[in-house]
């Protein structure tokens, strides 16, 4: 409540009745009396034995004040309202028809009424004039609901129903944030109301540190603010100056036109090149609680007009939530172009809600060259849509997104994708002292499937040849998994599906009469690689390439030390692969199947800081894995080369640290904190500390080949070929920050195929970081702690 409804309300402290003071007196001595009554029929009687006081009095007591029919009925009476006074003295004079109520250096005099009270040091009526006058330093006023007023005066005519506040200082909402007001207000009215050399800004220091001043402004009734010559201040210097400014205050939706947008160089032209841009000429729509829209004009002389709208409605008893946006431009030179974004969710029950998110826009080079927006520049358009769904023995997902890149015209879709994961199944339940080997026996499955597109602009063969790397190309994938448990055995399956094809390849690329090296199988690593051979494409069209993986592993996981555990693990692993291009066999071609033996060590080593507020942890893990050698045909000796049947000796290091603190409150005395225990809740808890992540940093593993180092004749060449190791780094201190670099160990100009040495050059190839920050983030309540 503003300045203007705060000396309204005030003028409805004073009785509402036809005669206001004599009807006052009737009712105050009249009650006076009923209270004093009232008094002495209520007071308790003592207990004649003395022992034990009447533990009934007080509820008597209290039933019998709430159900007085007569006080009732003197408080419905109508044409009356309840006033109350409250100050060290009253007069009244009855020639003068003056009303005063007088405070003193300790207490001020109130008036409440209907939840609203006036404080001052005096409060002077005067009936025939019908002024209400408060005097004194200050003068307080406190609205039923709304932020206190103080000024310095307040005045209420009643009989030309306007107010005036000298001084007056107070807190209004306005502009979706809390802004202090101070200032006068000559007049104040129903329709209109009036201050002069007006101050406010949104700073609650005392001195702020940046503030507006207004030397007229006019509020209306709906709550416009119109305002000439203000300035803005930062700290006692004039920095801007406007001449003029309009801007609603109220808070909420309502109707009405939009604020335009315009900058001063759009009314002053400074150069003749400069061209003008007013934008946002239009209006809103509140249709009502739950759905609102609006439409505006854009216009960018000799480049577009535009039009652009929204309308955005949430409707949470159907569980609906959405928006759209729409953009139409008109270019100056000819064409058009049309841009949209939409949301949508929909939480059609507890297990099964559809979300959609999408964008479009017919031209990214026009984006690029008018949208001040740097998230449309310089990132994507994106869209995606999902469908998920839960039963009671599993979950089902079905999605996809497209991606159009601004840069280079990219689109990247993938559609669909879909995945189905069962709930874990528990069979031949048992408790644990009597349960066996099969007992509590827990199988799980999931699969998953994904087609996904990359069309990237046409190739000029005629500038230059064909590239595949700039080809559109299309691959589907699919997996499926399943484990079954029982206690520390464990037995998985894997299988891995994909089909890589490459676009448009012009007729008579591959030249049947090349030959081509075949290069071999190396590490595991190798394994998720897609291969293809050239051969004989002599037609245009898609080149395809299959490949199908598969795995099967058996571990058992023993509890060494603490949480040192050591599993042992046996795993049989085949590949399959066919192209259009296949020199060799007819269809899909498995490689040899290849079994490895080995065992996983992990453990966690702690070490303390600080009397124990600080915990460093360092978890190692160590995979060894050793596969035999396997004799191959002749097929798949000259598919996968020597290194597909060549013995393996493989160790896999990773490691990860943390580093937590405990943060709490400072030390109290934990006797006086804690206090008398309850017999029946047993001994209260000690207030637990926090844990901070200080730091958390996750290194990639590195797999070492012994075998692979001895055949090629250099330790370094036992590494994965272009080894790059990744680190992470992460903080709850910022919780929103996330640093990943990748660097690539050593360089492998000197290498070949059939040998070579490494040299060990460390090199950063990639730093990736993100940084957001929200209310929650650790800065941002450390900031907020400072305050």
């Amino acid at each position: 409540m503003g300045v203007r409804g705060a000396l309204l309300a005030a003028a409805l402290l004073l009785p509402v009745v036809p005669e206001p003071v004599a009807a006052q007196e009737v009712s105050d001595s009249l009650r006076q009396v009923i209270q004093e009554r009232l008094e002495r029929l209520t007071r308790g009687v003592g207990d004649s034995t003395g022992l034990r006081p009447d533990t009934l009095a007080g509820r008597r007591d209290e039933a019998g004040q709430s159900q007085d029919s007569l006080l009732l009925a003197l408080l419905e009476l109508p044409g009356y309202g309840l006033t109350q006074y409250r100050s060290n003295g009253a007069r009244f004079d009855p020639r003068m028809r003056i009303w005063e109520l007088l405070g003193d250096d300790n207490t001020d005099a109130v008036l409440i009424r209907d939840g609203r009270e006036l404080a001052a040091d005096t409060v002077i009526f005067d009936d025939n004039t019908g002024r209400l006058v408060t005097y004194g330093d200050e003068a307080n006023y406190q609205p039923e609901t709304g932020n206190e007023i103080v000024a310095q005066r307040l005045i209420f005519d009643l009989n030309e129903d306007r107010g005036t506040a000298t001084d007056a200082r107070t807190e209004m909402g306005a502009l979706s944030g809390s802004w202090i007001v101070h200032g006068d207000f000559p007049w104040v009215g129903q329709d209109l109301s009036y201050g002069q050399d007006l101050m406010f800004t949104s700073c609650p220091d005392s001195v702020p540190h940046y503030h507006f001043v207004a030397t007229n402004a006019k509020l209306s009734q709906s709550g416009m603010l119109i305002a000439r010559n203000v300035f803005l201040h930062f700290g006692d210097v004039p920095v801007f100056w406007l001449p003029f400014l309009a801007q609603s205050t109220e808070q909420g939706r309502r109707s009405g036109l939009l604020p335009v947008r315009f900058s001063v160089n759009d009314i002053v032209r400074t150069s003749d090149s400069y061209s003008r841009r007013v934008s946002n000429i239009g209006y809103y729509w509140a249709i009502s609680e739950y759905a609102d829209a609006q439409v505006g004009l854009d216009w960018w002389s000799g480049n577009y007009t535009g039009i652009n709208g929204a309308l955005q409605y949430r409707w949470l008893r159907m569980g609906q939530t959405g928006r759209a946006e729409f953009r139409q431009f008109w270019r100056e030179n000819g064409g058009s172009e049309l841009a949209f974004n939409t949301n949508y969710g929909w939480e059609i029950s507890e297990r099964t809600r559809v979300s959609v998110r999408a964008s479009y826009a017919s031209s990214s080079s026009f984006v690029r060259q008018n949208s001040f927006d740097p998230r449309e520049v310089t990132q994507s358009i994106d869209s995606d849509g999902g469908f998920d769904r839960r039963f009671d023995w599993g979950q089902l997902s079905l999605g996809g997104n497209r991606r159009q890149f601004l840069s280079d015209d990219r689109v990247e879709m993938t559609l669909p994708t879909l995945s189905l994961s069962l709930s874990t199944i528990q069979l031949f339940r048992a408790p644990p002292n009597r349960a066996r080997f099969y007992n509590n026996l827990t199988v799980s499955a999931s699969a998953r499937g994904s087609r996904s597109i990359r069309d990237l602009p046409a190739q000029d063969l005629a500038e230059n040849p064909f590239s595949f790397g700039l080809a559109d190309t299309e691959n589907w994938r699919g997996t499926v998994s399943g484990t079954v448990s029982a206690g520390a055995l464990s037995i998985s399956q894997n299988v891995n599906y994909g089909r890589n094809s490459t676009l448009d390849v012009p007729a008579g690329y591959f030249d049947p009469a090349s030959t081509t090296a075949m290069a071999g199988i190396g590490s595991v690593a190798d394994l998720q690689r897609p291969a293809f051979f050239p051969g004989a494409l002599l037609e245009g069209g898609s080149f395809n390439a299959d490949e199908l993986t598969w795995s099967t592993t058996i571990n058992y996981q023993r509890t060494l030390v603490g949480s040192t555990t050591i599993t042992p693990h046996v795993s049989l692993s085949g590949r399959s692969v066919n192209s259009d291009t296949l020199s060799v066999g007819d269809g899909f071609v498995a490689a040899p199947t290849r079994v490895a033996i080995g065992a996983q060590l992990k453990s966690d080593i702690y070490g303390f800081y600080r009397g124990g507020s600080v915990r460093h942890k360092v978890s190692p893990s160590f995979d060894y894995a050793f596969t035999p050698r396997t004799e191959p045909t002749d097929i798949q000796a000259s598919l996968f080369g020597p290194r597909g049947a060549q013995p393996r000796n493989e160790l896999r290091i990773g490691l990860n640290q943390t580093i937590e603190a405990r943060v709490g409150d400072a030390p109290t005395d934990s006797a006086a904190e804690q206090g008398p225990a309850d017999r029946e809740a047993g001994p209260r808890r000690l207030p637990q500390s926090r844990k901070v992540m200080v730091l958390a940093w996750r290194t990639s593993a590195v797999t070492y080949d012994f075998e692979q180092a001895g055949e090629l004749g250099h330790y370094t060449r036992g590494f994965a070929d272009n080894l790059t190791i990744q680190n992470q780094f992460s903080s709850d201190l910022l919780r929103g920050l996330n640093v990943s670099i990748d660097t690539d160990i050593f360089d492998d100009s000197e290498v070949t195929a059939m040998g070579g040495q490494r040299r060990f050059s460390p090199f950063v190839s990639s730093m990736n970081l993100s940084f957001s920050l929200n209310n929650r983030s650790g800065l941002m309540t450390w900031l907020g702690g400072l305050g």
